[in-house]
């Protein structure tokens, strides 16, 4: 039988296996590192079951499950594109750095997922959350690379391929959140009779939407660099992320 002790204890045990990959890179143990990163996926995909199988539900608000769920969605990314032949020798290791800021924000939080509640019963709801936690891991993902590119300076080739993966999860990122936005208008049509139930949840969902598309519309003449360009896609990205830890 799952408990919330076991939740704890796994937490700790995704934890402890991101900081022992993060000092493999440093000792470019990447053998090793391979197998540990399964076991950090594993260890984290096994929390997301013990939340449902505890709470009933997927992980929908409290920082205890949100940002691990980021996480696990984040280091599965990294690690199929650490796998890909254009990658091959050129590895996207910024994901464990995202992954370890998002656990160790955890520790500052109560450690424990939410209760049962009626309305998570409601696939509406629940998609709600799930789409924007997913967005915001896509759009975490999207910041690994353009970090990554930024010190890839070097490799201009993959550099670039670099930038347009972050461009593309950025707008795949915008997709998934207005997928959300989309079941999150539903739900208030049918709580409060009105699609667009105006809230300061609605005002930062309207900016955190905004600042997604501000990369991909910067006016060419701004632009510049290639390193300028991914400065500027950087902070909106970050904003997001800001906006949306606030919010919630």
């Amino acid at each position: 039988m799952m408990t919330e002790s076991h939740l704890i204890y796994l937490f700790y045990i995704t934890l402890s296996l991101i900081i022992g990959n993060i000092i493999l890179i440093h000792l470019k143990q990447f053998k090793v590192f391979k197998v540990v990163s399964i076991l950090a996926i594993l260890s984290g995909l096994a929390s997301l079951v013990g939340v449902y199988l505890i709470s009933g539900h997927l992980p929908v608000y409290e920082k205890f499950t949100t940002l691990p769920n980021m996480s696990v969605i984040v280091l599965i990314l990294g690690f199929i594109y650490n796998r890909t032949p254009e990658t091959k020798g050129r590895n996207l290791n910024l994901v464990w750095y995202v992954a370890l800021v998002l656990h160790l924000i955890v520790l500052f939080y109560e450690k424990k997922p939410n209760g049962s509640y009626f309305m998570y019963e409601k696939f509406y709801v629940v998609g709600f959350f799930q789409f924007r936690i997913a967005a915001v891991a896509l759009f975490l993902f999207a910041i690994a690379n353009y970090l990554t590119a930024l010190l890839k300076t070097t490799d201009h080739e993959f550099q670039k391929d670099l930038m347009h993966t972050a461009r593309n999860f950025t707008l795949l990122g915008a997709v998934s959140y207005l997928i959300g936005e989309c079941l999150g208008s539903w739900w208030c049509f049918l709580w409060w009779g009105d699609p667009w139930h105006w809230s300061s949840g609605f005002f930062f969902a309207s900016i955190m939407f905004l600042l997604s598309m501000v990369s991909g519309h910067l006016p060419v003449k701004y632009i510049g660099t290639k390193n300028k360009k991914i400065i500027l896609s950087l902070i909106p990205l970050c904003l997001i992320f800001l906006t949306y830890f606030i919010a919630h």
